[in-house]
């Protein structure tokens, strides 16, 4: 795993690169997505009988690893354990739930305090990840630890989870889905973070394959006898992301150079090998609905146009802004090479601006705790990371990253308007007008630059010439994707 060990394998607070891939092979989701990111039923068939009520069916042949069924009273434990605002993550995908209750004949309905037409698409996520009740009240507090593991019903099993090094999930050999037997009977996760350990591993075939490879050893494993690189599409975005509502970028001309500054082209050609688009706006394009992609496309051309390179453009709002020559801080992944190397240009461009900046590697597990957790970012002004939506809906992002007190708003986003926008368009079906109040959402929150978008990033698989089977897209994050992996004899 190149985004290094998972911070906890709780559905509910598995966001990280790594964590929400694990959990994707323990857990089963009420419903599934396939690699071009349409969704399905997989515990459960789901319907939206009216815009405020929705009923999930189970399907009655579902086991969890010990053998016992899974029920509507598993379903709603884990709903509400993850609806849980002091505890979860994803708490925002059941803002608009004001009940989940048992139904007739397996079921479950939920009914909603206002229309929510995102919330069953949320359900092909970790926010629909089910857990046994009985062994989860027993666990509760260690639930997802590398000491108590988890008590699912998906195709592999946890085996062992050694602390700083490695996991390794089994085969769940009595697994419900006779569609999706995994394939291999095991498989083994290292947490390898280093740029050119994971190059080297990869190329010599002591390592079978990996989802993200570091962009700056595209180019060597584009030769490598071993496997095939492969590169797909993906809702993954690169940007730099304010740390606090305080210091110098507290200021707005201070922001607004930085986004000047920045040589996105450059960026995407040079150090991520073409494996990246520039980016203007915080919605990758990626995560536009096919249905309403015209609206947001004609959203996104003016932050284009405002956030073009032009370092003298940038200079002069140094000059106009309050910047009184502290130096500020970026936070990197220490090991990343990509990240360090981005730092570094950020560095350059933003000292020919007037802007003294210093890079602060920082260990893996703490970089990605940075994301949602504030006291992992004390000390640093800037942190600069990938992000990315599990599913191709904006509300998802948006939610997570522009609504007051939510994980993902490090920069502390406020705006009344922007705010009620989004709750409308999270109760509008129709996906034309949802687009049209996002992008008036869009509008006012791009004008205040909450973060600095970089790039868009594309999923970069690299796999073994013995194996076949691989999901390259980043639909792999939210399925079960370990288990289409196979021997391609």
């Amino acid at each position: 795993m190149t985004t290094g060990e998972p911070t906890t394998l709780d559905p509910r607070n598995a966001v990280t690169y790594s964590s929400g891939q694990v959990v994707a092979n323990l857990c089963d989701f009420l419903l599934r997505r396939d690699s071009e990111f349409d969704t399905y039923p997989n515990l459960a068939e789901i319907e939206q009988t009216s815009p405020t009520e929705a009923v999930i069916r189970l399907r009655d042949d579902a086991r969890f690893w010990d053998g016992s069924p899974v029920t509507a009273a598993d379903v709603i434990y884990s709903l509400e354990r993850a609806a849980d605002p002091g505890n979860s993550i994803v708490a925002f995908v059941f803002g608009a739930v004001q009940s989940i209750q048992p139904g007739p004949e397996n079921s479950v309905v939920v009914t909603f305090s206002e229309p929510d037409a995102s919330f069953v698409h949320g359900m092909a996520t970790i926010a629909g990840a089910i857990i046994q009740q009985e062994w989860a009240e027993q666990a509760e507090g260690e639930i997802g630890s590398n000491a108590t593991g988890l008590m699912c019903s998906g195709p592999y099993k946890l085996e062992s989870w050694q602390s700083g090094s490695s996991m390794t999930l089994e085969k769940n050999d009595d697994y419900w889905n006779a569609d999706l037997v995994p394939f291999a009977d095991r498989v083994d996760f290292s947490f390898v973070t280093d740029t050119n350990a994971v190059a080297q591993a990869l190329d010599a075939g002591d390592m079978d394959g990996s989802y993200e490879i570091p962009a700056t050893v595209l180019p060597a494993l584009r030769e490598s006898a071993q496997g095939q690189l492969i590169l797909g599409p993906s809702t993954q975005t690169f940007a730099l992301n304010f740390a606090h509502a305080g210091g110098p970028f507290a200021d707005q001309r201070l922001r607004l150079a930085l986004q000047k500054s920045l040589d996105r082209d450059s960026i995407a050609s040079i150090i991520f090998d073409g494996a990246a688009e520039a980016s203007y706006a915080f919605l990758s394009t990626t995560s536009w609905p096919n249905e309403s992609s015209d609206i947001y496309a004609d959203g996104y051309e003016k932050w284009v146009e405002e956030r073009a390179y032009d370092i003298e453009a940038a200079a002069e709002l140094v000059d106009a802004s309050t910047y009184d020559g502290a130096t500020v801080t970026l936070g990197i992944a220490a090991g990343n090479d990509a990240e360090s190397r981005v730092a570094q240009l950020v560095q350059q461009q933003m000292k020919a601006v007037g802007v003294e900046l210093t890079i602060e590697p920082l260990q893996p597990l703490v970089a990605a705790q940075a994301a949602f957790d504030p006291t992992a970012r004390e000390g640093l002004d800037l942190l600069l990371r990938s992000s990315f939506n599990s599913s191709q809906s904006p509300i998802e992002p948006l939610f997570f990253a522009m609504l007051p007190g939510q994980a993902y708003n490090t920069s502390e986003f406020d705006n009344d308007e922007v705010t009620r926008l989004l709750y409308e368009a999270r109760a509008e079906f129709d996906p034309r007008k949802q687009a049209e109040l996002l992008v008036q959402a869009q509008d006012i929150y791009e004008s205040e630059n909450p973060t600095i978008p970089v790039v868009e990033l594309r999923t970069r698989t690299f796999l073994n010439n013995a194996l076949t089977g691989a999901v390259t897209s980043f639909a792999y994050w939210g399925m079960p994707q370990m288990a289409y992996i196979g021997s391609a004899g």
